[in-house]
């Protein structure tokens, strides 16, 4: 398999869709469209009809979408997908590929099968280790690993809904741990008893005590005993509320990053955005300097691309 001048390269996840036409050569977005219709939406609406199959059903969705994109030759196409799109809910279910796992694409199970006449279709498997498994942050790494030539190992760090923390070792990815931490402040800020004493409200440097409090109290595994004080500074001390918002993303964050706290190899922060300032400020309060990198945002956006490259060139 030799690879077009151009590819697509597609991020299908849980909740998100999203393909983009990409210059095979200098990896330069041509054009991007994104859908809500991530892998659970579109699982649904599967099993709500009975004309066709799982597989059919998913392709029949992405070909749709390829419609956006008017200057491609789908004479020759190729279309590279990771994330929950190889999952049991996802078009075809793939095994994961075990670490330790080369940064070069060599060792991530993919298979490539016909989207229509002229129109090939890579599908990436996801990653286990013996206790956790990923799918999509994969790829990204691996594109990652690319602007690290300074460490030989170290840890990088991926915040979301689900944090991943990954360790790699000179060229092969060991070890990776998720942390549930978007997810975890999303229950608690909007659906537990705290959620009436804070106001979610759009970052400004002026939390950053306040957020940093939270940190500290989270690296010091303190969040059980303090969760409930947010509730009750609120009706004693009348805290603002939207310092109590900043407070809790501090105490996950910091219960998150406690385990880095004591470790002497390089942080590498991957994230863009306001989850970049509050875990580049989380971080720079408990590591030197030293020992901690934040990735560029264009190097963030160009990672998935250059690690679905990477694994294609591998595969071929």
């Amino acid at each position: 398999m030799n690879l077009p001048k151009q590819f697509i390269s597609c991020d299908w996840g849980t909740t998100n869709f999203r393909i983009r036409l990409v210059d095979t050569e200098n990896l330069k977005v041509i054009q991007e469209h994104k859908t809500n219709l991530g892998v659970s939406k579109l699982y649904q609406k599967y099993l709500e009809q009975n004309e066709f199959s799982q597989e059919a059903f998913f392709k029949n969705y992405l070909l749709k979408q390829l419609n956006v994109f008017s200057d491609i030759d789908k004479n020759n196409l190729l279309v590279i997908a990771s994330g929950m799109i190889t999952s049991t809910i996802g078009m075809k279910e793939l095994k994961y590929a075990s670490v330790p796992q080369s940064i070069n694409g060599q060792d991530i199970l993919c298979c490539l099968t016909s989207l229509a006449k002229g129109i090939q279709l890579l599908l990436i498997s996801g990653v286990k280790t013996k206790k956790d498994i990923i799918r999509g942050e994969e790829a990204q790494v691996i594109g990652l690993m690319d602007h690290i030539s300074e460490a030989s190992e170290g840890i990088i760090v991926l915040p979301g809904t689900h944090s991943k923390h990954i360790t790699f070792l000179e060229d092969k990815i060991y070890d990776f741990s998720t942390f549930m931490t978007g997810e975890l402040f999303e229950i608690l800020s909007t659906q537990s008893i705290l959620s009436f004493s804070m106001t979610n409200i759009k970052w400004d440097p002026k939390f950053s005590k306040i957020f940093l409090d939270g940190v500290q109290k989270g690296i010091n595994n303190e969040i059980m005993k303090v969760l409930f004080s947010i509730r009750a500074n609120n009706i004693l001390h009348h805290t603002k509320k939207e310092m109590n918002f900043y407070y809790l993303s501090g105490l996950i964050i910091g219960s998150e990053l406690a385990h880095l706290k004591q470790t002497e190899q390089q942080i590498f922060l991957g994230a863009s955005g306001m989850l970049q300032e509050l875990y580049s400020l989380a971080l720079a309060s408990n590591i030197p300097a030293e020992n901690f990198t934040c990735f560029k945002p264009e190097i963030i956006d160009n990672a998935l691309l250059l690690g679905h490259k990477k694994i294609a060139k591998a595969y071929a």
